[in-house]
């Protein structure tokens, strides 16, 4: 292969020149998404867009990034708000994330979570601590530590691999309570981290600034936890992270419909049309 089709290919590779490859028979508003997940859960709730799944956030903000450098409009993206800084200034309006650190923690806070518990969970069990919704509650007050740990994390460049401890493993089957310190003791001993225990420890005990809580799949792992052991006794096979975090996608369409953000993404997604038309004219 010569260099320069090596080139033209990995070029085609690249978000930003699919898009553009696009633009010339598609003069729709593009929105990008981070990922196939993403895409499923919101394509049926805008219109006259063309969605775009970026295989990650880097790739996502990197597209927007190069786009807006081409002078390209009418491009909108949404990404997760994990537990990094704002997107650039520049990108201001063309950026959006979600409410909380994902799509998950979103759902969860659209009430999700409550009615997936309701319908997996056994009534008495849910009652006695106090219905569905306190259910939720501590499932939710379960994951808080971990938010912690991860914004210290992100701050203090610690590189702990959280993917390589199932938090749910260090937690209290019965109260759902995470035992921080043995939590983090197995964080360290799959990490290459200057961290000490101490510090992990008493980050687990911080709020993080922006308010966003944990993310969505830490609070996935709990209810899955809490489907186990508290409130049911279904197979880890039939509730793991993966599966109650699909499901949280799956059954959030409703509440998503009537959500205050999704009114502010169409919004944006119309002034982007708007945007095509003012160049078109």
């Amino acid at each position: 292969m010569t260099t320069s089709m090596s080139e033209s290919l990995r070029d085609l590779d690249r978000l930003e020149d699919r898009i553009r490859q696009h633009r010339q028979v598609d003069k729709s508003p593009v929105l990008i998404v981070e990922g196939s997940d993403d895409l499923l859960v919101l394509r049926a709730h805008v219109e006259r867009v063309t969605l775009f799944a970026a295989d990650g956030k880097p790739k996502a903000l990197a597209a927007v990034r190069a786009l807006n450098h081409m002078g390209e409009v009418g491009v909108r993206a949404i990404v997760d708000a994990d537990f990094d800084d704002e997107p650039d200034h520049d990108l201001h309006g063309m950026v959006h994330t979600y409410e909380g650190r994902d799509l998950e923690a979103m759902l969860i806070s659209l009430g999700v979570l409550q009615h997936l518990l309701e319908h997996l969970g056994s009534a008495s069990k849910l009652s006695a601590v106090g219905g569905p919704s306190a259910a939720a509650q501590l499932v939710l007050d379960s994951a808080l530590p971990l938010a912690g740990m991860r914004y210290a994390n992100r701050v203090n460049g610690w590189s702990l691999r959280f993917d390589a401890v199932d938090p749910t493993s260090k937690a209290n089957k019965t109260t759902l309570t995470l035992d921080t310190r043995r939590y983090a003791a197995s964080l360290l001993s799959v990490s290459e981290s200057r961290a000490i225990a101490d510090d992990v420890v008493a980050a687990s005990a911080q709020v993080p600034p922006d308010g966003r809580g944990p993310r969505g799949k830490d609070v996935a792992a709990f209810a899955g936890l809490s489907l186990r052991t508290k409130f049911a006794s279904l197979s880890h096979t039939a509730v793991g992270e993966e599966l109650i975090a699909a499901q949280i996608r799956s059954s959030g369409g409703l509440a998503l419909a009537h959500s205050r953000w999704l009114s502010s993404i169409r919004e944006s997604l119309a002034a982007a049309e708007e945007e095509l038309r003012s160049l078109a004219a």
